[in-house]
């Protein structure tokens, strides 16, 4: 038999009579080494299709599911000692609701037991994690860290950890977290938070999901690729065993030179996938009508991915305005009234709740990303539409993807990034066969080698990079690179270190600017704490004049006067709706509601909350080197900087929202006049409070249960 016919055969099903015939085509594949892994392919497919074999063929299927290396897919009630041998070597740790190990995973993990270092490159669908939640179970290790590229991430993995270790280990995933060496802890963190801690040197063992981003040009931001390739560097100088994790690559350079380790690339899956493409142009609306067509067909759970938040509001207003498609529901009401009450009617994100679908972006308020993909594994909602930061490593319960768009934000994606976004159609044990519809024209296959920046400068390895390694791993020409440049620069190499991510001309600038007006050299900028409106205005404007100035002209905020006035706007505000309801109010006449909605999130949330503090630490460190030229005392803008982070709210209550609550319910159940500085000053306060006596919503009640849950190991 073909391999088409058979594979047409295991898509639209076959009578008894020829179940022995699709069964031995299976057997030949799966018998001859070069095509072992499309014969493991057809054994999932006719998992798929298992209620077509009659009775006495399953023994036969049985013996191809474990010859393939699918164990878990073996039925439990084993007849022979050999099965029962096979079951035995290849059951796991105490580790949750997962048993056995597929044969994948056996291997990963006692390779990772006999104490060797392993990068692992293999499909979504092969359940990577669970090796982790092994080695954690094993007790070979006290202290663990666990490193992620999203907050998402963070929450998905911790929620995991603590419901199987929580009574071992400590949790620890925010700033505001204080381990401690005598206590087990596993940390889950962004490179970024893993960088700016201090207590990470009794970790033994670190995870890095996504390895693929410690190459500079498969990481979207060169920042973030940047600390993450520090944040190896830092645990690995430390000498701790590592585990890297992520999709299917073709090889890895930059790591044999200081470590050495196992690359293990595999095509092992447990999921098949079935691609359509449509080859639809970009533009005049035909992929509008198939987006359409396909959401009329599908009634399993379905993710749309589109390739930013402006297309993710562009595809659900598609499917809103077609009558009768996607009727109202009751499942997701609590939710919608709580949307109404916090958030201007209009926006795109309440509409579309109200109908059964999702939307879920990097400006989506944290905790409603979360009750978004909770609704989607729960069935309160069909449709998810999402951007990249679904996709990168979160794990849904998707039958199909629709691939919208074939680009991110502007750049079109590649093979590797298309593999990746197609994995996550399909589920382990639920969703044997994954859908996915391609609106436009897939990438054509290539080879994906990834180049591990600390392990491979060059001439054009970023200097933010270079000043943060130590000289013995510097290799000559990068050290005659970084000597140049401290060398010649006013700059303390401290100042420089801290301020690694801002260009050095620019970090030259703004210390002119400081050194040459008297204006400055004082109590414009020599303050602490919380600043005067003449202070604030005089950071401002060096940020504006010098930094953000693109950024903020995006957010019609054209001087440092106004980007002054917009923090005052935020700090003083009684309400985040407040700013929204003021970005909605003098929005330009172009923009929609929704669309002043969103703005007003990206702009509390990457510039307010990420983008500002950090700005205005560049600018402590540079007016402290000059001030301390001229033997004056120091400014330190640690504190004003923090505040902004969290928004201007209480530290403690605002980080609630990584963890579910946000911070409108935050801010409703905390007692007036008392202070929140720590998260797990917060989460006590979740747990011990009297939910009674507050005016909450059903939905601000279930996401506080939820938390609880999650909380109790």
């Amino acid at each position: 038999m073909l391999v088409e016919d058979l594979r047409n055969f295991l898509t639209t099903g076959f009578r008894e009579d020829q179940a022995v015939s699709v069964l031995g085509a299976v057997n030949s594949l799966v018998n001859s080494q070069s095509t072992h892994d499309l014969g493991r392919e057809m054994v999932i497919r006719c998992l798929a299709k298992r209620e077509l074999f009659p009775p006495g063929l399953m023994p036969l299927l049985e013996s191809l599911v474990g010859s393939v290396g699918l164990i878990p897919y073996l039925s439990k009630e084993v007849s022979t000692f050999e099965e029962q041998l096979l079951l035995e070597a290849h059951r796991t740790p105490p580790i949750g609701k997962v048993d056995f190990f597929h044969t994948l995973q056996l291997q990963i993990y006692r390779e990772l037991r006999a104490k060797r270092n392993v990068v692992l490159s293999a499909t979504t669908s092969v359940g990577k994690s669970a090796i982790v939640d092994a080695i954690i179970a094993s007790g070979d290790h006290r202290h663990l860290a666990i490193i992620v590229p999203t907050i998402a991430l963070i929450d998905e993995t911790r929620r995991r950890v603590i419901e199987t270790f929580g009574a071992r280990y400590a949790i620890v995933t925010h700033p505001t977290q204080v381990s401690s060496r005598h206590q087990a802890t596993v940390f889950v963190l962004t490179q970024e938070r893993a960088l700016n801690r201090d207590d990470l040197q009794d970790v033994s063992f670190f995870v890095i999901d996504e390895f693929y981003k410690l190459d500079l040009q498969m990481e979207k931001s060169t920042d973030r690729a940047v600390d993450l390739n520090l944040c190896f560097h830092k645990l690995s100088s430390n000498g701790a065993q590592f585990y890297l994790i992520g999709p299917h690559v073709d090889g890895v350079n930059g790591l044999a030179s200081k470590h050495e380790f196992l690359f293990v690339p595999s095509h092992f899956s447990t999921i098949a996938l079935d691609i359509v493409q449509y080859g639809l142009p970009r533009d005049g609306g035909e992929r509008e009508e198939k987006l359409i067509e396909l959401c009329e067909e599908l009634t399993s759970p379905t993710l749309i991915f589109c390739q930013s938040p402006g297309s993710a509001k562009r595809a659900a207003e598609t499917l809103l305005n077609v009558e009768g498609l996607l009727p109202e529901t009751d499942l997701t009401w609590s939710a919608v009234e709580w949307l109404e009450k916090e958030y201007p009617e209009e926006w795109v994100v309440t509409h579309a709740l109200r109908r059964g679908v999702g939307i879920h972006h990097g400006s989506i308020p944290r905790a409603l990303q979360q009750y978004m993909v909770k609704a989607f594994e729960t069935g309160a909602i069909k449709f998810l539409i999402c951007t990249s930061t679904l996709i990168e490593g979160v794990n849904t319960v998707a039958e199909n993807v629709i691939i919208f768009d074939k680009r991110i934000k502007t750049t079109g994606i590649d093979y590797f990034t298309f593999r990746n976004i197609a994995g996550r159609a399909g589920r382990t044990r639920r969703y044997f066969v994954g859908k996915v519809y391609v609106l436009e024209e897939q990438p054509e296959p290539d080879t994906c080698v990834i180049e591990v920046a600390v392990g491979t400068q060059s001439d054009t390895t970023p200097m933010s990079l270079l000043l943060d390694v130590e000289d013995d791993d510097l290799t000559p020409a990068s050290k005659s690179r970084v000597e140049s440049v401290t060398r010649e620069t006013p700059l303390s190499a401290e100042t420089l270190k801290a301020n690694r991510k801002v260009p050095i001309e620019t970090q030259h600038a703004i210390y002119e600017a400081i050194w040459r007006d008297p204006t400055l050299l004082g109590k414009p900028l020599a303050w602490r704490g919380m600043p005067d409106s003449q202070q604030l205005l005089a950071v401002c404007s060096l940020i504006f004049g010098y930094m953000d100035s693109g950024i903020l002209k995006g957010y019609q905020i054209f001087s440092g006067k106004q980007l002054q006035a917009a923090l005052y706007s935020v700090e003083k505000s009684k309400s985040l709706r407040e700013v929204t309801d003021n970005f909605v109010a003098y929005r330009r006449r172009t923009d929609s509601v929704s669309d002043a909605v969103e703005l007003s999130l990206r702009f509390l949330r990457k510039y307010v909350g990420y983008t500002f503090p950090q700005s205005l630490m560049a600018i402590s460190h540079i007016q402290s080197d000059v001030f301390r030229k001229i033997g004056v005392e120091a400014g330190n803008y640690e504190f004003y900087a923090a505040k902004a982070e969290s928004l201007f709210l209480e530290r403690g209550l605002f980080a609630l929202d990584e963890y579910g609550i946000p911070p409108e319910t935050a801010m409703r159940i905390a007692p007036v006049g008392r202070e929140f500085p720590t998260l797990d000053s917060a989460i006590e306060l979740v747990i011990r409070m009297d939910a009674r006596g507050v005016d909450l919503t059903k939905f601000e009640r279930d996401l506080i249960n939820d938390l609880r849950t999650s909380l109790v190991s």
